[in-house]
């Protein structure tokens, strides 16, 4: 199973898996999301192309947007 290492403002890094993230690809300004595991706070991050095309590859699952 892959695992992934996020920020949390709250709580800093953070270890999730796949089913615990969300992507949301949208030109020009993609994201994901996920609830911390420790503080349970919502969290939304930039996410470039790179970030894009790792968490992709990684099995997370995404939703594409037009705009």
């Amino acid at each position: 199973m892959a695992m992934f290492t996020a920020r949390c403002p709250v709580c800093g890094r953070v270890e999730l898996t796949a089913e615990q993230l969300r992507l949301v690809v949208r030109p020009g300004k993609s994201f994901y999301v996920f609830r911390c595991p420790n503080c349970h706070d919502s969290v939304r991050r930039p996410a470039g192309e790179k970030i894009v095309e790792l968490l992709s590859d990684g099995g997370v699952a995404s939703m594409q947007v037009a705009s």
